[in-house]
Formats: C-alpha cells, sequence, structure tokens
C-alpha cells in the first residue's frame, strides 16, 4: 500500500505543477504555441504516469487477493490440524480416565 501511497502522490504533485502552468498562462492573458505544447507535453507525462499508477494498483490487487486467498488456505489447515489435536487429546483423557 505504500507503493499507492506514493504513486498517488506523484500523481498529486504532477497535477500540482500542471495547474502551476495553466496559472502562468492566465497570468500573461493568453497562451502562446510553446505554452501549449508544453501543456501537451506535461499532459503526456500526466497520463503515462495516472498508467503506471493504474498498473501499479492493479498489480497490487492481484497480490492482495493471492495473500487472502493464501491465509484462507492457511486458515482452513489450521482449523484441521487443530481439530485433530483435540480428537487426540480426548483420545489421550479417555485412556487416562480407563
Amino acid at each position: 500500500m505504500a507503493d499507492d501511497a506514493g504513486a498517488k502522490a506523484r500523481l498529486e504533485a504532477a497535477v500540482q505543477r500542471l495547474e502551476t502552468a495553466l496559472g502562468r498562462v492566465v497570468d500573461r492573458g493568453g497562451a502562446g504555441a510553446g505554452d501549449i505544447a508544453g501543456l501537451r507535453q506535461e499532459l503526456k507525462g500526466l497520463d503515462s504516469q495516472l498508467a503506471e499508477a493504474r498498473a501499479e494498483r492493479d498489480n497490487l490487487a492481484g497480490e492482495l487477493a493471492a495473500a487472502r486467498a493464501e491465509g484462507a488456505a492457511l486458515q482452513e489447515a489450521m482449523d484441521a490440524v487443530s481439530a485433530r489435536l483435540d480428537g487426540a487429546i480426548n483420545s489421550v483423557h479417555a485412556l487416562l480416565d480407563e
């Protein structure tokens, strides 16, 4: 999840840079061809970062699902072992009581 937070922070920083750039364009009263090209380039970079963040999120979601499945399997095995141990303990108690 830390990677997810890092990706979110990078995306927020990129959005902040874009907002700052747009603010400079508005302050100058217009947008020149260079400004538009720069904004388009920054937008492409943001799209790329967003795609990376989504891919990372999907990867982490897959890892989480696998970990949950493994945890459920381990819990099931632990429950089976616990039941067998309880049975063995009860058998030993029964033998001692005879």
